[in-house]
């Protein structure tokens, strides 16, 4: 037996030995992955194959070597989760080299879903409190990246304790690690919270700085908390050389100034020598962001920072430039004029490559529009959509909409040239804000009467241009735009110079591209502008009629048809008079005749709403022309009643008016149309019954089945005229939505995401983006005379209806980009110290929340080695160490011996060496009296005194 097991520990060794002689290093597998490019991947999977075997190997130097290989492959997305039991392993052995590799190992795979944290507790334990530095530094770092709620919990009070190490390296580790803690387990920064403070006066730099650098994080996100700890950070500012430590201070500050104005006053000089002196733009950065957050107040320092920013806007690094335009943003309401004075470098910003650089300064540049500077601006912005990309384009032209819409336009004093801004938006290539501009040029005609003749005459253009109606990327949502001009135009229609060219515009072959909603908007003022002109041609021909203008409601009638046949004959050869009616002219009859002739193909459009429009519009002309041809005149008369009713002006509604109407107590809104609905039911599928049975030839079944439906029809009105409760209707509701969520994630792929339009698909090829002008006609002639004689500076803001309306009637529009879902770490900062902020650090301890006393270094000297460098790293440091404290506990069993002979009379050695020797001597003879004693005593102490 015992042969056989000596055996196989000789072949382990030897199977342990040769896996060591043959192993492959961490440098030798970085240079193999680096050379296999064409097969990496296979490469690393054979790498991994070959630490799964090395790592289950006995051998303590073959396990941190490939441990450290796996750590290296974690890195690069292989997990080594495989291996956490593993790393526990390395990290429980005494030689500090390989604890290291395990330590490290830990804090880069280890998360609060890793099994084995559970083992590590005593082990942290342990060598927090080990009296070799270097493995309570390895400690603390790996807590600080690997603490959960329950390591912090059980460890908060031995990290602590580190606080009274003599160490200071310890001592700054310890501080660091507390912040960590306490995100983790809120109930540890009361109790700790004073020992915490007193970093902030230690005698080594390094921990106070770790101090600032604690405090600092926990008072940017609960700032009114900390207040109080104001004078002693102003003290660090004041006397502070580190640069480091004096942005965390500054940073506080800027926190900390908007809850106490006073502040401000009192750092206005400290802030301001710094901006003076220092060199460092972090640092100045800090200084100018903290001004322009908190100091509002002090005018001279804020002059200072502006300057300093001004020098940052001209700076050739983009990152400078944009923290310069971030910091200008917090004085566009305090200090707008000083912010305006640096306008040319802001506007030279809106055409840089960097588009974060472009969106800030777009930012700036609409926060200081006022009514004088309203068209440079808008000019400016004009001009940068040349060199933009599409998408800050897009942020443009909806930047110049919602500046004038603002307050309901309180910055627009000239309303004729926003519609000339509104109908170059239009021809904006590849705009996706044409719904936008659209529902601006609607609602600007609604509430201004002044402007609608030359409103008219200014998008009038846009329906003759044919190359808005082509099919392509770059008119993407221009029929949403176009769909607003046709009703504008429409509307207004007697404001129109020449109605036949604006009717072959709306019955242009091309409109059959645009969408149904558009198509059917273009038919409806199709209508309305061949009833204006009929209107136009009636009124010219009557003496009282006026060209272009609608008849005054207190006249006469306008139309009354004659009695006999005899007066409406003679009507001819005179000028008719009023009531009299008027015959339709050749031309009228041609264009009636072309309205026929071109809306006939949309009669037969897939869209319900399209044919519907063009149905009736032929039947109302097919009437016209047959009254005509029965009598003439009478055909004119139809259209000019039609004339009359849509001459009726549209008053602007808010969008929640409908919620102010009451509803009237007679209306049954929840009630059955039909209390015999069911019975109705019942009879049509008797009906079909019937005739099924009678084809069948089984009449003699008919009554059973009859009884049988009845029977099932019977409780219909109970079961759909039963009123149901808020909450039945929402389970409902809940259900439905549930159950089609559920099949759409079986049977998602019968879903379609949405159509697409396969001409728009055809059209994605790359096309010279420009846009045309408007052709040459008698309305673009009309257009520039009529802009021409409007002269902007003497124009008298006019009234707009509904202004005085408040703004809570109206819903809100979002002035901004649409902003997606983004990435939620599962232990986000914000959520951490949201739970921190119940917790109030200054109040006083409660009975039972101090921390528990834990023992630091409890049997190691402090003052041991301090005679020479100690390299805890080196080959023999831990086992030096061990030898020490053996022979020192033989000394301590020695002098227990030595104890009763020396009670009475303590015995002085004599030297052989004489002098110094024997004095050298006596001194290392006292501490071995009692020398246990001696050692525990010391301990205690070291734990009391705050070192």
């Amino acid at each position: 037996m015992m042969s056989s097991a000596s055996s196989m520990g000789s072949q382990n060794k030897t199977k342990a030995t040769s896996i060591r002689l043959f192993q492959k290093s961490l440098r030798d597998m970085i240079t193999g992955i680096r050379s296999h490019k064409d097969t990496q991947k296979e490469f690393i999977n054979k790498c991994l194959a070959d630490i799964r075997a090395e790592v289950v190997s006995s051998d303590i130097r073959t396990k941190a070597v490939a441990i450290e290989k796996a750590t290296y492959l974690h890195s690069l997305g292989y997990s080594m989760h495989w291996a956490s039991f593993h790393v526990v392993e390395l990290m429980s052995t005494t030689n500090v080299k390989y604890k290291r590799i395990g330590y490290l190992a830990a804090c880069q795979s280890f998360g609060d879903d890793t099994d084995v944290v559970l083992l590590i507790p005593n082990l942290l334990k342990k060598d927090l409190a080990s009296p070799n530095p270097a493995e309570a530094a390895l400690a603390i770092s790996c807590l600080g990246n690997i603490v959960t709620p329950e390591l912090s919990q059980t460890l908060v009070a031995d990290v602590y304790s580190l606080l009274n190490n003599h160490k200071p390296d310890l001592r700054r580790r310890a501080c660091l690690c507390l912040y960590k803690c306490f995100l983790r387990y809120p109930e540890a920064l009361r109790p700790s919270f004073a020992r915490l403070t007193e970093c902030l006066d230690d005698d080594d730099q390094s921990v106070v700085q770790a101090a600032v650098t604690v405090l600092s994080e926990l008072a940017m996100h609960n700032p009114k908390t900390y207040l109080p700890l104001a004078p002693k950070f102003y003290k660090l500012l004041t006397s502070s050389s580190s640069n480091w430590m004096t942005i965390k201070l500054v940073k506080v500050f800027g926190a900390l100034t908007p809850l106490e104005p006073r502040l401000a006053k009192k750092l206005a000089g400290p802030i301001s020598e710094i901006l003076e002196t220092t060199n460092a733009k972090s640092l100045m950065y800090e200084c100018i962001r903290t001004v322009v957050q908190g100091m509002t107040s002090q005018e001279k320092v804020v002059r200072q920072a502006v300057d300093k920013l001004k020098d940052m806007l001209e700076d050739h690094d983009p990152n400078i430039k944009f923290l310069a335009l971030h910091a200008l943003t917090f004085l566009l309401d305090s200090h707008p004029r000083i912010v305006a004075e640096h306008k040319g470098n802001i506007f030279e910003c809106l055409d840089h490559e960097d588009s974060n650089i472009q969106y800030c300064a777009l930012k700036i540049v609409c926060g200081l529009v006022t009514k004088r500077t309203l068209m440079d601006t808008t000019a400016h912005l004009m001009n940068a959509m040349g060199k933009a990309d599409q998408r800050f384009r897009d942020e443009l032209v909806s930047s110049i909409v919602h500046i004038c819409m603002n307050e309901r336009y309180a910055l627009v004093t000239d309303f004729v040239w926003y519609l000339s801004v509104l109908a170059d938006l239009i021809r904006v290539p590849c705009s996706s804000h044409g719904a936008l501009v659209g529902e601006q040029i609607i609602d600007v005609c609604l509430r201004v009467e002044v402007i609608r003749e030359a409103a008219v005459g200014i998008l009038a253009p846009l329906l003759l241009d044919m190359s808005l109606l082509e099919q392509s990327n770059v008119n993407k949502t221009v029929p949403e735009a176009l769909q607003s001009v046709a009703w504008v135009v429409g509307e207004y229609a007697h404001y129109i110079v020449d109605h036949e060219e604006i009717l072959d515009a709306l019955l242009a072959p091309q409109v059959k591209q645009l969408p149904g909603h558009a198509q059917s908007v273009y038919i409806q003022s199709i209508f309305k502008v061949y009833a204006s002109a009929v209107l136009s041609y009636s009124q010219g021909i009557r003496p009282t009629g006026a060209v272009g203008a609608l008849p005054a409601p207190d006249t006469e009638p306008l139309i009354e048809l004659a009695d006999d046949a005899s007066e409406a004959s003679t009507g001819g050869a005179t000028a008719p008079t009023p009531g009299k009616l008027v015959p339709e002219s050749e031309d009228l009859v041609s264009l009636r005749q072309k309205v026929l002739r071109r809306i006939e193909p949309l009669a037969t459009s897939f869209n319900l709403e399209v044919r519907e429009r063009t149905c009736q519009l032929q039947q109302m002309l097919t009437i016209v022309g047959s009254a005509e041809e029965a009598e003439p005149g009478s055909g004119i008369a139809i259209i000019e009643e039609f004339a009359t009713i849509l001459s009726e002006e549209i008053q602007p509604v808010s969008l929640k008016a409908q919620k102010k109407i009451e509803i009237p107590e007679s209306l049954g809104a929840e009630e059955p149309m039909s209390a015999e609905w069911d019975y109705l039911l019942f009879s049509s599928d008797d009906e079909d019954e019937d005739y099924e049975v009678g084809k069948k030839g089984k009449k003699g079944k008919k009554s059973k089945k009859k009884e049988k439906m009845s029977k099932e029809l019977r409780d219909v009105t109970e079961i759909f005229g039963a009123k149901k409760s808020k909450e039945q209707i929402a389970k409902e509701e809940r259900e439905s939505r549930e159950m089609l969520a559920r099949h759409k994630e079986k049977m998602g792929q019968y879903y379609l995401e949405g159509e697409s339009n396969p001409a728009e698909a055809a059209s994605k090829k790359k096309k010279p983006i420009a846009s045309l002008p408007g052709p040459e006609s008698a309305t673009m002639a009309a257009l520039e005379a009529r802009l021409a004689n409007h002269n902007a500076s003497n124009v008298v803001r006019p009234s707009i209806k509904g202004e005085s309306d408040s703004d809570e009637e109206e819903e809100e529009i979002s002035t901004g980009p649409s902003v997606g879902k983004h990435y939620q770490p599962k232990n986000a900062s914000s959520a951490l110290h949201g739970q921190l902020g119940a917790y109030d650090p200054l109040k006083p301890l409660d009975r039972g929340e101090d921390l528990p006393s834990v023992e630091a270094y409890p049997r190691f000297d402090p003052y041991a080695k301090d005679d020479g460098p100690f390299n805890a790293f080196a080959p023999g440091g831990a086992k030096a160490s061990k030898d020490k404290k053996k022979k020192k506990d033989k000394k301590d069993k020695k002098d227990k011996k030595r104890v009763p002979e020396s009670d009475d009379k303590p015995k002085e050695k004599k030297s052989k060496k004489s002098g110094g020797d024997g004095a050298k001597k006596e001194k290392k003879s006292k501490p071995k009296k009692n020398g246990n004693a001696d050692v525990d005593a010391l301990a205690q102490n070291l734990v009391e005194t705050k070192v």
